[in-house]
Parts: C-alpha cells; sequence; structure tokens
C-alpha cells in the first residue's frame, strides 16, 4: 500500500511577512506532501496566484497545490500562463487545480452571472481542453462555444512536462467524468450544485457508498480514455478536521463538529468529509479509507498546522 499524501491550507497571510515565510519553512521540513490554495475573493485570505509563488519561493520540497482555480474568474489563456510560470518558479512543484466555480454568493458579490451548473461545467472543460494544448508548446488554434485562441503559443514551457498534474474534481458524475479523462489528482468529495457548502449535505455525500459510486465513475472514465485509473491520486477533502488528545474525548468532539453542520454524529463517523480522534484513530480511519475506496490524499483543509503535525508524522511513519 502507498503511502498516504497529505495536504494543507496554507497559513493565512497576516502583516509578518516574514513570520508568514518562517512557517512556510518550517512546513516546508516537515512531512506534508502540499500546501493548498483556494480561489475566493469573498471568503479566501490571498489571491491564489500571488500566494502560491509566494509560497513557492519560500520553500524547496513542498508541492504548490491550486485547490483550485475557478474558471468563471479568469480565462484559459491566463491561467495557462500564470500556471506555467509558478511552475518555473516553483522548480516544477505545482498541482493546477481547476473547477467550475460554485459558490452563489461571491458570484453575487461581483455581480458575475451565474449560470447553470451544466454551463458552467461546459466551460470548464473547453477550458481544460485550451489550457492543456497550450501547454504544449505548440500554436494554438481554438474556437469554441466559450473561447476562441487563435495561433497563441503558450509560455513560459513548464518544467513538468506536458504539464503540470492537473487536479480535477467534485461530486456529480460529470466532473468526475472529466477528472478521469484528464487529471492526474481527482478531487473526489461533495457536490456543491447548490452553491453553498458546511452543511449537512456535504457531509452525506461523503459517505463510504457515495464515495464509491464517485472514485468509479473516475476510474470508468480513466479507462475509456485509455488511462490507468491505478496511475491517479484520488483525493478527498475533509471539511472539518479535529484531533483530541484522548480517546475519551473523541465522542465528545464528534458531536460538537456534527452540530456545526446539523448532521448526525453516526453519520459523521462514516463520511470521509470528517476527520476526528485521537491520532492514531485519525491514522486507522485515514487507512480504512485507502484501503476500501483508494483515497491516497487527504487535505486537511482549514485544520491548525500544529493539530494535524502529529497525524502528519505518525502518516510518514508508515513508510
Amino acid at each position: 500500500m502507498s503511502r498516504i499524501k497529505t495536504a494543507l491550507y496554507a497559513p493565512a497571510l497576516g502583516r509578518d511577512v516574514a513570520a508568514w515565510q518562517a512557517e512556510l519553512r518550517r512546513l516546508d521540513d516537515s512531512g506534508l506532501s502540499a500546501l493548498s490554495v483556494s480561489d475566493h475573493f469573498m471568503v479566501g485570505r490571498v489571491d491564489p496566484v500571488a500566494a502560491l509563488t509566494a509560497i513557492a519561493m519560500s520553500t524547496r520540497r513542498l508541492r504548490v497545490m491550486a485547490l483550485v482555480l475557478c474558471n468563471d474568474y479568469r480565462h484559459p489563456v491566463i491561467t495557462h500562463h500564470a500556471a506555467a510560470s509558478i511552475d518555473v518558479l516553483s522548480g516544477g512543484r505545482l498541482d493546477l487545480g481547476l473547477g467550475a466555480g460554485y459558490l452563489a454568493a461571491e458570484y453575487a458579490a461581483a455581480g458575475l452571472p451565474y449560470d447553470p451548473p451544466g454551463r458552467r461545467v461546459d466551460r470548464l472543460a473547453e477550458s481544460v481542453e485550451v489550457i492543456k494544448a497550450l501547454f504544449a508548446g505548440r500554436p494554438v488554434h481554438h474556437e469554441g462555444a466559450a473561447y476562441s485562441v487563435t495561433g497563441l503559443t503558450g509560455t513560459p514551457a513548464p518544467v513538468q512536462t506536458p504539464h503540470p498534474p492537473l487536479l480535477i474534481g467534485g461530486g456529480g458524475k460529470r466532473m468526475l467524468t472529466m477528472a478521469g479523462k484528464h487529471a492526474q489528482i481527482a478531487g473526489i468529495h461533495s457536490n456543491l450544485r447548490h452553491g453553498s457548502a458546511y452543511d449537512a449535505a456535504v457531509i452525506e455525500d461523503m459517505l463510504p457508498d457515495r464515495m464509491a459510486r464517485k472514485i468509479a465513475w473516475v476510474r470508468e472514465a480513466a479507462e475509456r480514455a485509455g488511462r490507468d485509473p491505478d496511475q491517479l491520486d484520488y483525493l478527498s477533502i475533509t471539511w472539518t478536521c479535529r484531533v483530541v488528545d484522548s480517546p475519551r474525548q473523541t465522542d465528545a468532539a464528534l458531536a460538537e463538529v456534527c452540530r456545526a453542520y446539523a448532521v448526525d454524529p453516526g453519520v459523521g463517523r462514516q463520511s470521509a468529509g470528517l476527520l476526528v480522534g485521537t491520532v492514531e484513530q485519525c491514522v486507522e480511519q485515514l487507512l480504512q479509507r485507502q484501503d476500501g475506496l483508494g483515497l491516497n490524499y487527504v487535505d486537511f483543509g482549514a485544520a491548525r498546522a500544529a493539530e494535524v503535525e502529529p497525524l502528519v508524522a505518525a502518516l510518514s511513519a508508515l513508510d
């Protein structure tokens, strides 16, 4: 069984940039696999392109993961140019996550049209094709429903070839089929078509039977595309991670977390969207998810680094 890879949202950037860079260097020396940055201007901490560049320049080893760039916020030509540049600046450590966009309140706040899910996914599918073509280093001629590119050659040439690993994911069949066709990292999580998160639905949609069905969609699409599904990474997003000191504290911590989502603790205990327990209990849960579902990559979300570092160390020790 391969090692479980681990990611964590990048630490919040405050006024003390030197302290932030010191924390990045400390995390670079940990067993963590990647630092991730999301693409939100309403609830997000920083611009992802700027943050990923700064993280890349402050670290040596960590992967820098866009989790994920919202296609509706950027033209694919701009996304490619930024991604290729970060890949070069990082020495080939970028994981390029691409998403269709989901947060309705953010679209409304910015005055952006919030089209039905199918139309947003249509645009993303076309964008992925454009971005991959731009990484090929040849003039791109594309005329599609959403984008037009005329004779443009993408630059700079990436360090990772043919392009940085693509991370595509979601909770619905169409997004996960796209992941199977194109991605090196498939994000397996909740269906967010209702335009919000952090509610009972996101936890319930990551129960084992639903996760197994989602992963099957990815694997089937990969096989149809002539790809080996066993060569993909399968990433789950942890909406809340809570590490406690003693097994006696686990039930109370789980109940508290589940109240925040208005979900029954029995559901929360089974859902891959939550991770609650001692280091040993959390490791056991992650190994069960890897063995039973094939989830070999976990993002701990917005958990505090100090809280998950013992867990990361324990997972690293399993190598």
